[in-house]
């Protein structure tokens, strides 16, 4: 070690403090900078997982590729490994609660398929043979048929046919939904082309491929290689062994060598690799980005700022040094060494602190990423060599940044400048002149300090940056943490109840109704509104709707008249007392079929055009007045009816104070809404039916729902728990908090180390 390096690490242990000073900010910049740089990896490998979980493990589908050429790509380069497997065809599920999925959906797997596309073996085991299958739990629970295991199962195997007047006949996937046929017999049919039986040898769960429309369940046989034919096809699916944008490419080339163009890939999956699909790599790279930018600057500042310092104290120093025949290179190089020394031992305690703290606060965050994101996987910490590399070089990066500018101003420190310190310390009477209203407001030691700073002008100057700098940071920061809280605030819903049922399967009114009663007399149901609902269009006078409403509604009508949507609902007995008493309104006039009336609840929410959200009411009307009607059927509005306006309320039957769109609601009996049924054309009614509820136990709740189910007619349902979804929004509120306010813990411990620094 060279003479002028021993003096600088002499001069290093002179000033411990504001050496230990510096290597502690360089920590905190190299902590947060691999921070970031791990959580960007450890978060597109959870997604990675979560999306493998989902659609298997593999990159390309080669579909319906000939017997002979399966060779050519289970041996190609860039396979790692290739899954052979076959779609066999429809079966009808005889006696399926779902008439929206009426078929069992046979497909042949090999001993890789089953590992490929993560089948979940609830009971018995996985086929050996192909008169063996495994069948999907779902097809108990949502068809609503059941099967043990050692079942045998006679199939009449066949495909999907799209057929109609006019239409040409075409195969239909299992991605197309169920299309019922209609009385010109336009629809699908299934042709059979075999039959076969079956032997059930295990229970799997749903696999996560299936789409929820799809209209048949998915059963899994066993494909055997050595039993296809010449003539045969087979689907493969192919995981790479280098994942990027050259084997999507390769990819492409080997299906157009072998001679097919039956090609397909998991865009779930690959689109966390940043091959295809969205933008959501250079998104996230972006984000990372502005943040490892911001972390530079806070740092930047206060290395800087150090060897600003540094230089300035080590003034008569280095003036000595260049009194001796030091050369600018070497005095120059005497920062810099500073500048490694403490780098050298700052970066590695902040690669190691910031992974471990990364570490620490996924598992702290997990149950918040399991409950709110609903993810299959859990959250990990995945460092690799690419993700240290990109902290160390952007350490070094910043380290440099802040001592290059100090160690060229100290490369041209003449031998007379560091003795005199002109440059730094001014003591003209005009340079320390301060105003008499400072010792008269702050007293004597303010205008001492003042004086001390007007001295030495540079220090200043590099004072009131750093302050700057550091306050600017942390109000970015913490105002960034704010908006997103606000954000995810915004989601939460605000609906006034707790859970809302709705029976998606087709069943008769009555099933329908005797389910919703059932549900409303339950244990943790408090209140429960059950509701129908009907799509209407009234005529009014314009002068009676508001002119922000006009333009949303009409906006080229000039006349006197508006048209406007409206719904009319209709509710249970026992809320319909209740919603009568709050509104001061006769039952028995609100049953009165001969001469129909209803209460109206016409508040709605209106967004106008300085993107502000105003409540307005949509109707200028008032009690005693009369409604025309035209009722939807068959799609159009046709059918005419006239009701009178019993009362204006201040909220819905269930107690909402706004409605999200711009149409009112009307609240009528059942016997109302019955007869205006009655007036539609058989067949043409669209009505939607629905259950309300506040619950004191909405998750409890949800569960008994689902328990009841499976002991009705009752196949589909769509239940939205409101609670729930409200709590894993709030879940997600906080994980964003704990990052962002852990963020702005770090740079407002930047920005202390700087000012403690700094005075």
């Amino acid at each position: 070690m060279n003479i002028i390096n021993t003096l600088t690490l002499r001069h290093l242990k002179l000033n411990k403090q504001r050496t230990i000073v510096t290597i502690i900010g360089i920590i905190l910049s190299v902590s947060m900078i691999t921070a970031v740089a791990t959580f960007v990896s450890s978060f597109l490998n959870m997604m990675q997982r979560n999306a493998i979980e989902n659609t298997g493990n593999w990159h390309v589908l080669y579909m319906d590729v000939q017997s002979q050429n399966i060779n050519a790509v289970m041996n190609d380069a860039n396979t790692a490994s290739a899954a052979l497997s076959k779609d066999i065809g429809y079966a009808v599920l005889e006696g399926s609660k779902n008439e929206d999925k009426p078929y069992l959906f046979i497909k042949a797997y090999d001993e890789q398929s089953m590992e490929t596309f993560n089948l979940d073996l609830v009971e018995g085991h996985f086929p050996k043979n192909s008169n063996e299958i495994v069948i999907s739990s779902h097809i108990a629970e949502n068809g609503g048929v059941k099967y043990e295991i050692g079942d045998k199962i006679k199939l009449d195997i066949g495909q999907r046919y799209r057929v109609g007047a006019g239409e040409e006949e075409h195969s239909l996937v299992q991605e197309t939904s169920f299309i019922e046929q209609d009385e010109d017999n336009s629809g699908e049919k299934l042709i059979i082309e075999s039959s076969k039986e079956y032997t059930v040898t295990g229970i799997i769960s749903r696999p996560g491929f299936e789409p929820y429309w799809a209209p048949g369940y998915t059963v899994i046989s066993y494909f055997d290689k050595n039993e296809l034919a010449p003539a045969d096809t087979v689907n493969i699916s192919v995981t790479w062994n280098k994942v990027n944008k050259q084997a999507n490419e390769h990819a492409n080339a080997l299906a157009e060598n072998i001679g097919f163009s039956g090609v397909s890939y998991n865009q779930e999956l690959l689109r966390f690799y940043g091959i295809m699909g969205d933008n959501l790599l250079l998104t996230l790279y972006s984000l990372a980005a502005v943040v490892i930018f911001l972390i530079i600057i806070g740092s930047v500042a206060l290395i800087y700022n150090s060897f600003a310092i540094s230089i300035s104290e080590r003034g008569r120093h280095l003036g000595m040094l260049a009194s001796a025949g030091a050369t600018k290179k070497q005095k120059r190089n005497s920062v810099l060494f500073e500048g490694f020394i403490v780098g050298i031992i700052g970066i590695p305690l902040g690669i190691l602190f910031g992974t471990l703290g990364m570490g620490l606060t996924f598992i702290f965050v997990q149950p918040l990423i399991q409950n709110s994101l609903n993810l299959g996987v859990q959250l990990t910490l995945v460092t690799s060599v690419a993700t240290i590399l990109a902290a160390v070089l952007l350490s070094i990066l910043t380290i440099f940044i802040s001592a290059y500018i100090p160690a060229k101003r100290a490369s041209k420190i003449s031998p007379i400048e560091a003795i005199r310190q002109t440059k730094d310390v001014k003591l003209t009477a005009r340079n320390v002149k301060t105003s008499k209203l400072t010792r008269l407001i702050f007293g004597f030691e303010a205008e001492l300090g003042l004086k001390n700073l007007k001295r030495n002008n540079r220090r200043y100057k590099i004072t009131v940056f750093s302050l700057v700098l550091s306050i600017v940071l942390f109000l970015s920061v913490s105002s960034l943490s704010l908006l997103s809280q606000k954000s995810a605030e915004l989601v939460l819903s605000s609906a006034p109840y707790d859970v809302s049922v709705f029976v998606t399967s087709s069943a008769t009114a009555q099933e329908k109704k005797d389910f919703y009663n059932a549900i409303a007399k339950m244990d943790d149901v408090d209140q429960a509104v059950i509701q129908q609902t009907m799509e209407a269009v009234t005529t009014v006078d314009s002068g009676l709707i508001p002119s922000e409403l006009k333009e949303v509604r009409q906006p080229n009508n000039q006349g006197q008249n508006t048209e406007a949507n409206i719904l009319i609902n209709s509710i249970d007995d026992e809320a319909l007392n209740r919603y009568a008493k709050e509104t001061g309104t006769d039952v028995a006039r609100l049953k009165d079929t001969r001469n129909p009336c209803g209460i109206l609840f016409n508040t709605v929410s209106l967004k106008t055009a300085d993107n502000k959200y105003t409540r307005m009411n949509s109707f200028s009307i008032g009690a005693g007045e009369k409604m025309s009607f035209m009722l939807k059927a068959y799609g159009s509005y046709d059918y005419n009816m006239e009701l009178e306006v019993a009362a204006i309320a201040d909220k819905t039957p269930i107690g909402e104070t706004t409605l999200t769109d711009t149409r009112a609601m009307l609240i009528v009996s059942e016997e109302v809404y019955a007869g205006m049924q009655a007036s539609l054309p058989e067949g043409s009614d669209d009505t939607n039916v629905r259950v309300l509820i506040k619950s004191s136990d909405p998750a409890s709740l949800v569960e008994n729902i689902k328990e009841y189910q499976k002991h009705t007619s009752i196949a589909n349902l769509h239940i939205y728990d409101v609670a729930a979804s409200n709590k894993k929004n709030e879940q997600f509120n906080t994980l964003i908090s704990v990052f962002f306010y852990g963020f702005v813990a770090l740079i407002a411990a930047i920005c202390v180390a700087n000012i403690f620094n700094t005075i």
